[in-house]
């Protein structure tokens, strides 16, 4: 296939602007939200309050030290994000020539719950792990794809509110993932699990306290194949979403659509490199969501861990209330995306995330109380409700718009690298420091990730926000941005 020079990508990006959302069809967007809420679901059920606890358990009936199962659980998690920076810039690549990124919402949707309940079947670790591995590799894809719809849903003066509104939404997803979790831990029901129990010394890491034979897994085992029926359940609404295609101008084969692909990444990557906003804000993104998702994976046993047993049995509730103001802030965020642009607000939440790991660390520490990781969890909130919203915003403003997905791709690329890395660093530095006393490893481990955060908030000092000009009806690429 021949390249596309650059009048006729320019030409591309000029149909594609006409296929943006003139108006916001409110029945449309509220159909589309449906999604985003069933995969925060997967977020908060699956990797937070279930995979990482029935990792740790099948792990340590295998008889290992828990820092050994930290260590293996973290390789697998860098497995699934590698698999996801490799080829998520190609597939939004197909996605963007394909002009149809419902299906493949669909087509990621599908497998995702599919391998999800399948970890249900069977108590073991590797088997949990490699099926994990798949659904949150299709889990991400499928985010991909759904985040490069916005601009064919709502005009532009309307996309930081509306995004706002489906955060907000998207995180009763959590708040479900949550309830969820408490009923089906209750006696009567399938139980708690032994982590959820007031037995704490378990976290004297490689100390054998349970009995490897007779692990309580309670709920965990069901709680994955309840997660794929609620997420079907949750997600139905999409299924009438009505989508804004943009079909290429030549019929291609699927052979075509893959070297096309390719082509385009390429091109896109040098663009990206050329652009300093592009380049800085990935580096950002690196560095803030690297710490992010790791606090998120591992959210079940910092807390557990940290509120040690002045707050025993009081998890699920702690994370329930940084839930409440991640939707509060998310709408927050909205509201002021026109006003202060996504530069102002990113570097706002990851502020906030700093204090909240601070907190965490300095939770029970001399004469601090336990009881301050409460303000770690709101703070959490706060940074959780809006990260996600900033940086889909942020990716509308620097990508071409025929070149949405494949963007989207790259940010896949800065946020799942930097969660291969980032696991790996928290898991090692759990290991390297389990000699020392309950809860030190987990405290120098989170501390860790502060200098993480540190360093995307200064790269982000250095982007020049095109807000305004994007506001004003401009698309990337911006003509003089740099010019003094």
């Amino acid at each position: 296939m021949k390249k596309l020079s650059n009048d006729l990508v320019l030409d591309k990006d000029s149909k594609e602007l006409g296929l943006e959302s003139k108006e916001t069809n409110r029945k449309n967007a509220w159909l589309w939200y449906s999604y985003d809420m069933a995969d925060t679901f997967f977020s908060q059920a699956v990797i937070s309050l279930a995979f990482t606890p029935f990792a740790l358990l099948a792990g340590y009936q295998l008889g290992w030290s828990l820092s050994k199962v930290f260590i293996v659980m973290s390789a697998f998690m860098a497995g699934s994000n590698l698999l996801i920076a490799i080829f998520g810039p190609i597939l939004g690549a197909i996605s963007d020539k394909a002009g149809k990124r419902k299906p493949a919402v669909l087509i990621s949707a599908g497998i995702m719950v599919t391998v999800t309940a399948l970890i249900t079947v069977w108590n073991n670790f590797w088997w949990a792990c490699i099926l994990f591995v798949i659904a949150n590799f299709c889990y991400q894809a499928g985010r991909m794809f759904y985040d490069a719809q916005i601009p064919f849903i709502a005009e532009t003066e309307k996309r930081g509110f509306m995004q706002a509104i489906g955060g907000a939404l998207a995180a009763f997803g959590s708040v479900i993932a949550i309830v969820i979790s408490i009923i089906i831990g209750l006696d009567g029901v399938f139980g708690p699990h032994d982590l959820n129990e007031q037995n704490h010394e378990m976290w004297e890491l490689g100390s054998v306290v349970l009995d490897r034979n007779n692990l309580n897994y309670g709920g965990l085992r069901w709680l994955f194949l309840i997660s794929a029926i609620v997420i079907i359940l949750i997600s139905i609404p999409y299924l009438f979403h009505r989508e804004v295609e943009n079909p290429p101008d030549e019929d291609l084969t699927a052979k075509d659509y893959v070297k096309s692909a390719v082509t385009d990444f390429k091109i896109s990557f040098k663009a990206i490199l050329s652009d300093r906003n592009s380049w800085l804000f990935f580096l950002a993104w690196f560095f803030i969501t690297d710490a992010a998702n790791t606090t998120i994976l591992y959210m079940v046993p910092v807390v557990s861990t940290m509120g040690g047993e002045a707050l025993a049995g009081m998890t699920d509730y702690i994370i329930l209330g940084g839930i409440v103001f991640s939707i509060i802030f998310g709408i927050i965020v909205g509201r002021l995306m026109n006003r202060l642009g996504p530069k102002n607000l990113f570097l706002g939440v990851a502020i906030s995330w700093f204090i909240a790991i601070a907190i965490f660390v300095v939770s029970g520490l001399g004469p601090i109380p336990s009881w301050v990781i409460w303000f770690g969890a709101i703070f959490i909130g706060i940074g959780f409700g809006g990260i996600w919203i900033v940086g889909r915003q942020f990716i509308m403003i620097l990508a071409p718009p025929s070149k949405l997905a494949q963007y989207g791709g790259f940010q896949k690329i800065a946020g799942r690298v930097s969660a291969i890395v980032s696991p790996l660093m928290f898991g090692g530095v759990i290991f390297l420091t389990d000699h020392l006393p309950t809860p030190t490893p987990m405290r120098i481990a989170l501390a860790s990730l502060l200098i993480l955060f540190s360093i995307g908030i200064i790269f982000t000092v250095f982007i020049r926000d095109p807000h305004q000009r994007y506001m004003s009806g401009e698309r990337a690429p911006y003509k003089g941005i740099y010019d003094k």
